[in-house]
């Protein structure tokens, strides 16, 4: 994994799996299939890329919303 921070992209809700390339080219990786099995989000295990679902929260939004409760 590179380190860098990255955006998170959202898929759809219904996505049981996804493909990440690193972003193509000479600069990418393989074209690898991630699944999401029971979890809200995924990481690519090459290049830190996380592909998560409708709803997710960050580990500082999920503090910050118990903490408000």
């Amino acid at each position: 994994m590179n380190g860098k921070l990255r955006e998170i992209k959202i898929v759809d809700d219904n996505t049981q799996e996804i493909a990440c390339d690193g972003g193509g080219g000479a600069l990418g990786h393989p074209k690898i299939y991630l699944p999401f099995g029971n979890k809200k989000w995924v990481d690519c295990y090459y290049c830190g890329q996380r592909f998560a679902k409708a709803g997710y929260e960050t580990p500082a939004e999920k503090y910050q919303r118990e903490k408000s409760a």
